[in-house]
């Protein structure tokens, strides 16, 4: 069985387009590891700067356009079910150390992922809500002291994991690495599902 890992953030709306065609690698056979990583480190890192430098939007204002309108044509060519998140630019940090801790745990967590990708890109919430986190946490039946240990030592896994990340070749989120071979974006997914 061809092993994948798949790098996400929850604050990307392109991950999560990427988890809801997900079945275009598991339906051939694929084993899908799930590396969870801070894209705002990612973009620091590319940029010479500390991993949590206070970050700055890379894109000049017509490829942030692009990159909005690209969005909304990507819901309507998939068919995935999608809000606006609230706020805007959703803060998953909380989210993502406590999917960071799972992960290095070695616990199954999926069903944890999927209830906060919904909050965030269907239900319009707030990841890092100590509610909304809670009910996510409470989702896949994980304990609840995930919250305490996310704060320090799960925002530090997570920083060393994507700097990591950055170091095999890791820019940006979603992406997929299959024997080596890195694809990036969901709009990549039929290239790596024709090699598998």
């Amino acid at each position: 069985m061809p092993g994948i890992e798949f790098y996400y953030d929850f604050r990307s709306p392109f991950a999560y387009f990427a988890t809801q065609r997900i079945n275009l690698l598991t339906e051939r056979g694929a084993n899908i590891t799930w590396r969870p990583v801070f894209v705002d480190v990612l973009l620091n890192l590319q940029m010479g700067q500390e991993p949590w430098a206070e970050s700055v939007d890379p894109f000049c204002p017509p490829k942030r356009a692009h990159f909005m309108a690209d969005i909304f044509r990507l819901i309507e060519f998939w068919n995935i079910p999608f809000n606006m998140p609230c706020p805007p630019k959703p803060s998953c940090n909380q989210a993502m150390a406590v999917a960071a801790l799972l992960e290095h745990d070695g616990v199954e967590h999926a069903e944890f992922r999927s209830a906060v990708f919904r909050a965030v890109w269907q239900e319009q919430k707030d990841a890092d809500d100590p509610a909304v986190l809670t009910t996510c946490i409470e989702a896949g039946k994980h304990r609840s002291n995930l919250m305490d240990r996310a704060a320090v030592e799960g925002i530090e896994l997570l920083t060393r994991n994507t700097v990591s990340a950055y170091e095999v070749g890791v820019f940006g989120v979603p992406t997929f690495i299959l024997d080596g071979n890195l694809y990036f974006g969901a709009d990549r997914m039929e290239l790596l599902a024709t090699r598998l």
